[in-house]
């Protein structure tokens, strides 16, 4: 192209860029959007308007018109996966939950991870997942949910420790406690790394680990079988209130617990403990030595009234988690349990009195010969060291 042509090509450009310019395009009026409209039979409106009633209601904890709200939005939104839809069946679970109906909101958690696995909401249902399980006592769902956490590679140390301890609670329920040691085990290097609950309440992940452990502790002293009695009968005794006391004392670390679910769990197997040995022990039958009924009788007294103390403490645990059922505005099956126990246990007591009243012998003499027989028994065992 000459320089000319190039000229003449360049002016062209020109006019014709001048020209555009100058055109004035017709006036196009603004476009509205209409949003859509959704009705059912419960609630209607726009998505926009459904979602913020939904977001209000949670926040003023009117549970139902959440439910109501987040239902809509999601039958609304039909099998689309709009990523929408995971923020409303979380928001539908933690609705159930206020209702108090568990199995709903467990059933809005698992549908969300189920549709969208990857997103940050399906970690939060899954952990929220975890706790209903602990509430219903469904072990093998808590498994299962923790293994799909512990999957996930978006933890952090919390999350990590919660996956922990619900997998060893589910494993130390379905008698595997082997297993559950060691999630334990990791879960409590983790908690020493990161100092989780290390003073103050226990975070909820923390509290269920710690209720793992002392439940791998007293499943493995119940194991020790006292009856039939043996002449291992006072080691294994001693083993199995050592196992005792070790297990209580994880069972008061769980009770720091900011959930007081888990505070009242922890207070209601410690009772239970106690009854357990309790009931183990006076029902160990008369030696062979009591042939004659008032030996027989004697034999029970002094059996009743040595260890009436462990149906005492266990019934003060009781008391406790009834007391705290009073203390919270939700009422866990376990204060339920723990009421119940208090009755049979305050009648038992009652009951065992009154059959004691009935012998000839007082308590007061009872003790006394339970005394001096404690004295001949520590006696026996130093001259058989002394001769060793």
């Amino acid at each position: 192209m000459t320089p000319a042509a190039r000229v003449a090509w360049g002016l062209a450009v020109a006019a014709l860029i001048g020209c555009q310019a100058s055109v004035t395009p017709p006036a196009v009026p603004p476009t509205e959007v209409a949003e859509r409209q959704v009705i059912t039979p419960v609630d209607g409106g726009t998505v926009r308007e459904l979602r913020r009633r939904g977001d209000l209601a949670l926040r003023e904890e009117k549970w139902q018109d959440a439910a109501d709200a987040f239902r809509t939005l999601i039958a609304a939104a039909g099998v689309v996966d709009d990523p929408a839809v995971s923020t409303y069946l979380l928001d539908l679970g933690l609705a159930e939950e206020g209702l108090g109906d568990r199995a709903r909101a467990r059933a809005a958690y698992l549908d969300l991870a189920r549709r969208f696995p990857a997103s940050v909401e399906a970690r939060a249902a899954v952990l929220r997942t975890i706790a209903v399980d602990d509430y219903l006592e469904d072990w093998t769902a808590l498994g299962t949910a923790a293994t799909t956490v512990l999957a996930r590679t978006d933890l952090d140390d919390l999350d990590r420790l919660t996956g922990l301890g619900a997998r060893a609670l589910s494993e130390v329920e379905a008698g595997d406690d082997s297993s559950a040691m060691r999630d334990i085990q990791e879960g409590l290097d983790l908690v020493d790394r990161s100092g989780l609950g290390a003073t103050g309440r226990l975070p909820n992940g923390a509290a269920q680990l710690r209720f793992a452990l002392a439940e791998v502790r007293r499943v493995r002293s119940e194991r020790l079988a006292l009856v039939p009695v043996t002449q291992e009968f006072p080691a294994r005794l001693e083993e199995r209130c050592r196992g005792l006391l070790d297990a209580q004392g994880a069972f008061a670390d769980a009770m720091r617990a900011m959930d007081p679910h888990w505070t009242a769990m922890s207070a209601f197997r410690i009772g239970a403990m106690y009854e357990k040995l309790h009931g183990e022990l006076v029902s160990i039958p008369p030696t062979e030595q009591a042939k004659t009924h008032a030996q027989q009788d004697l034999f029970f007294a002094m059996m009743h009234v040595r260890y009436r103390v462990l149906l005492e403490k266990g019934l003060e645990m009781m008391k406790r988690t009834v007391a705290l059922g009073t203390q919270t505005t939700e009422v866990s099956p376990w204060v339920e349990r723990a009421a119940a126990a208090q009755t049979e246990m305050t009648k038992a007591i009652e009951e065992e009195k009154a059959h004691l009243a009935t012998l000839p012998y007082t308590e007061e003499t009872i003790q006394a010969a339970l005394v001096d027989l404690e004295k001949k028994t520590l006696a026996k065992k130093a001259k058989q060291a002394a001769t060793k």
